[in-house]
């Protein structure tokens, strides 16, 4: 009686643990997709071959993020991956969660000297995304520092694969002038329609081919926003890509891998596909995506890369703490503020719609005029 006794409980107690630990919150990354633009580190970081399949890049990528300082190379303008961790990461006070990429600053910069903003600096847009599965889930980019004044936010590209590894070459430190083709559209900020067209070079540096060999298509399109060009050439052999501002924030890669405080992410910078703040608990997955459309002669393509993903609120003591970035303002919409008879809607404590309708009740995620001001409650 007693030994069957103890063998339930000790059974028992087995069990308890390991529910307990299939249930625990981890930082294991997890990669559900992997879609590099093409790039000279592209079939390198991480390393691919002919027979490498998409499950193999995603199971490579998931070893290098979770080794933790190993880096992958997202290629040039709309390369992407995709995260998770086996749980929602919580939208609480400041920062929810890190990306780590390889930035660093120039030991000579012509400009700014050891005051230098600028360096190896490759920004790349964030986007969240909330759902039950990849398929259906909701995404939102979060609006960095130049999202309402300098980005794109329309920009489609398609890359054509090269037909030859080696072709004519006269530009300096190229094997290949003509390598990889591309077409472009996008909208200016007049307005209007424009596209572009034109080839990225293959550096005699990395002699790879620079498309995705696990890719069994002729073209890659990628569309998203796009950031300004930050790189200046100072003399063929010398460039340096700059940060857009000190405290320029919301970018991957965008700052040296040892800054924190503007390699985290705060959830409450989401937007809409207008612009429009949305207000979200808690986010289920993670997309990185190189942002600039930018090719720097001998140093090949501006190109973002990825160490290292965390979500912060599983640091002991962070919530404690947290890292705190106060974002930009958004412009003025224009919208003039409603006139509701028998009210003072200038400094009152009152919500209305936006079309000038008081509300009793306020609704989370809506926008409301409040004070003067528009405001997601």
């Amino acid at each position: 009686m007693y030994k069957t006794t103890a063998k339930k409980k000790i059974l028992s107690f087995c069990l308890l643990t390991l529910s307990q630990a299939g249930w625990a919150q981890t930082q294991t990354v997890q990669v559900l997709e992997f879609h590099p633009a093409p790039g000279q580190f592209v079939n390198e970081l991480p390393a691919a071959d002919t027979n490498s399949t998409q499950d193999d890049m995603n199971r490579r990528c998931e070893d290098l993020l979770n080794d933790k300082g190993n880096v992958i190379s997202l290629g040039t303008f709309g390369g992407y991956i995709t995260m998770k961790f086996d749980h929602p990461i919580e939208n609480k006070h400041g920062s929810d969660f890190l990306i780590k990429g390889n930035g660093m600053y120039a030991i000579d910069d012509p400009k700014y000297g050891k005051e230098t903003i600028g360096g190896s600096i490759e920004p790349g847009i964030v986007y969240v995304g909330v759902g039950d599965n990849l398929e259906t889930a909701k995404w939102y980019e979060l609006a960095g520092s130049e999202y309402y004044t300098n980005e794109i936010h329309d920009f489609e590209i398609t890359y054509f694969k090269p037909t030859a590894e080696a072709c004519e070459h006269q530009l300096f430190g190229s094997v290949c002038d003509n390598y990889i083709k591309w077409n472009c559209t996008w909208t200016d900020a007049k307005g209007e329609r424009r596209d572009s067209t034109g080839y990225h070079m293959k550096n005699q540096y990395h002699i790879q081919t620079y498309w995705p060999q696990w890719e069994d298509k002729d073209q890659l399109t990628f569309k998203g926003g796009c950031l300004p060009n930050n790189a200046v050439m100072y003399k063929p052999t010398y460039w340096v890509q700059y940060r857009y501002a000190k405290d320029a924030y919301g970018y991957a890669d965008a700052c040296p891998a040892n800054d924190l405080l503007y390699s985290s992410f705060d959830i409450n910078w989401a937007v809409d596909e207008k612009g429009d703040p949305v207000a979200l608990d808690h986010i289920d997955y993670i997309r990185v995506m190189t942002g600039i459309f930018q090719y720097c002669g001998w140093l090949g393509e501006t190109s973002t890369e990825v160490s290292s993903v965390v979500d912060l609120h599983l640091m002991e003591g962070y919530d404690d703490n947290p890292y705190i970035i106060t974002p930009r303002e958004r412009p003025s919409t224009g919208i003039q503020l409603p006139t509701v008879p028998g009210h003072q809607v200038q400094g009152d404590a009152a919500y209305y719609t936006l079309t000038g309708q008081r509300v009793e009740r306020v609704e989370r995620g809506k926008i409301y005029i409040h004070k003067g001001k528009k405001v997601v409650f």
